[in-house]
């Protein structure tokens, strides 16, 4: 099942954050992310147990992935995917949506790819320990009159 997060669930993320990433989100951070007007949260839950989740930041027609993760016993299954597919699906058609993904995490790239993300550009040593960052967009899709 996925459903939108509020701020019961900060301690379950904060959770998963620790166990996934080298340099977690602090649990403020997260509540303040969840109580943020433009700022979506949805996780994926088995039994009533959060096993993953993704943050977006929306304004206008331009969405932010910010973090995606799955928590480590529910990884390689298919959840992130799912969890990808049903934000992309909630954000709709008109919205440019942006992230930016280290450049060693090749499982992500080729999720993103999946999905029609593009690589626009690098950040030179975005992250903490000085990796590059792969910035990527998904392209609203535009119509027009024939």
């Amino acid at each position: 099942m996925i459903r939108r997060a509020d701020l019961n669930d900060a301690d379950a993320i904060t959770d998963i954050e620790s166990r996934v990433f080298r340099h977690p989100w602090k649990k403020n951070q997260i509540l303040q992310e969840l109580a943020s007007e433009n700022g979506k949260m949805v996780f994926a839950e088995i039994e009533e147990k959060m096993i993953g989740y993704i943050m977006v930041r929306e304004i206008n027609n331009e969405a932010q992935i910010l973090n995606i993760a799955v928590d480590l016993p529910y990884q390689h299954r298919g959840y992130g995917k799912k969890l990808l597919q049903y934000t992309l699906g909630e954000l709709g058609t008109e919205t440019d949506v942006f992230l930016e993904v280290r450049e060693s995490n090749l499982p992500a790239i080729k999720l993103y790819s999946e999905f029609n993300f593009e690589e626009i550009g690098v950040r030179e040593q975005y992250y903490s320990d000085g990796e590059n960052a792969i910035v990527m967009q998904k392209k609203a899709i535009e119509y027009g009159l024939v």
